[in-house]
Order: C-alpha cells, then structure tokens, then sequence
C-alpha cells in the first residue's frame, strides 16, 4: 500500500493518487469541454448603469467582452512553456493549462504529441492516459492546477455542482456519507472514499433499506408505547418494586 500524493489516503501499491481522486479527474476533464461552451455564451460584456451622479469617466473605452472570460478562452504558446525560474503568475487560459499538463503525459509515455488547434482534445488525451498520471509523481500539482481552472469556470458560469445524499448508509465503513455530485459518475462515500456504480448502489440499497425501515419503524412504535421501548430496543424490563 502507498499514500495518495492528493489526499494523503491509503491506496494500491504503484500508485500516487486513489481511485477517489482519480475519479474527481476525470470528471472535471470531462467537465470542462461542456464548459467551454457556456463560457462562449458568457463572453459578451453585461451592460451596467452608470456609476454616480452623471456616470463614470474614462481615459479610454471598455473591452467589449469580460476579460476573466477571456483570459480563460485566450490562446497559449504554440509549444510548451516551462516555468524554470518560477516567475510567471496569473490566471492561465483553459488551453495552456490541459496543453502543458498533455505535453508532460506526452514526454513521460514517449509519445509526439500532435498540435492540437480545438482545446477539449487535449483534456481527451489526459482522460484516455489517466491510468499513468495517477501513477506519475505529478499528479498532485495536475490536481491542484485542474481543480483551481475548474473552479475559475465554475465562478463564471455559475454552475457549482450540487450534491445529493442518498438514502443507504456505506457498504464498507456503515456511515452515512453516500451521495452524488452533478457531473460525477460514481456514487463515493465521503468518509471513507468508496466508489460505488449506480447499479452496484441499487443493489446495496435494496438488500439493507427494508430492514433498516422496518428498524425505524419499531422504535417509532415504542417510543408512541413506552412500555414496548426496552423491547424493540433490547434492553431487559425494569424490575417492579414490591408494594
């Protein structure tokens, strides 16, 4: 067993990121395409009252467009860009971000990464190769730069996904974590990291909610009857005093 170089939990052996955390990769690398297009929708400037008694001056004219929309739908350099003497800050545009971390997958497998005009491709190629970046020793600085991109986007298209807790407690550590984030595949318990299909949850949730119903359903019925309380809970009857 090794750590998760994201979260620090337990994993498999060769490996530097848990099936938890390269699950929430590849959903934002399957995110940020659909993205990509409300982020064209959001790139005409909104018009706003003027500011203050007769309107606001300015040396020159606005932009046309947002700029923090621009700057994330902006073009990058046309090859990679390291950043050797740790100088360069900002945001990063959408496509320097998935075309630098594709460059390094590219580098690492051996591979010639062809140019690539269209910017989803390249969070293709990542998605496709995500087998080796969870075993790479730079996953961590992946997640961190993908996590900060997604919620850049997210800020501008006001899409934070939502989650939605399900009824059965966790198959594996009995908590009641289960749920569902928009976007996400699996259903992942938020205390102990399990993964779980739709269908394997299905299951689970038929074989345990009609006892646990039937559990709930007891103590409703002893708490309306205190005297049937001790019994549906299991606790022996106090004994009577003698008169």
């Amino acid at each position: 067993m090794s750590l998760c170089l994201i979260c620090t939990h337990t994993t498999e052996a060769a490996r530097t990121a848990c099936a938890r955390c390269e699950h929430r990769l590849r959903g934002w690398l399957g995110e940020i395409p659909r993205q990509l297009v409300l982020l064209g929708a959001s790139l005409e400037l909104g018009t706003r009252p003027a500011q203050g008694y007769g309107g606001a001056g300015r040396a020159h004219a606005p932009l046309p467009v947002r700029g923090d929309v621009l700057t994330l739908l902006g073009p990058a350099a046309p090859g990679p860009v390291r950043d050797t003497t740790g100088d360069q800050g900002g945001p990063q545009p959408v496509h320097a971000v998935l075309h630098a971390w594709a460059d390094q997958l590219a580098e690492d497998l051996g591979h010639h990464l062809p140019p690539i005009t269209h910017r989803a491709p390249y969070g293709a190629y990542l998605a496709r190769h995500l087998d080796h970046v969870v075993r790479s020793g730079w996953v961590a600085l992946f997640h961190g730069e993908l996590a900060d991109l997604v919620r850049r986007i997210r800020a501008v298209t006001s899409t934070e996904p939502r989650r939605r807790d399900s009824d059965a407690p966790c198959p594996a550590c009995e908590a009641w974590g289960l749920g569902r984030t928009d976007w996400e595949t699996y259903i992942d318990c938020e205390v102990c990291g399990l993964l779980l299909t739709v269908e394997e949850y299905e299951a689970h949730r038929a074989a345990v909610m009609p006892g646990l119903a039937r559990t709930a359903l007891g103590i409703l019925h002893a708490a309306a009857v205190p005297e049937l309380a001790h019994t549906a809970l299991g606790i022996p009857q106090p004994a009577q005093e003698a008169s």
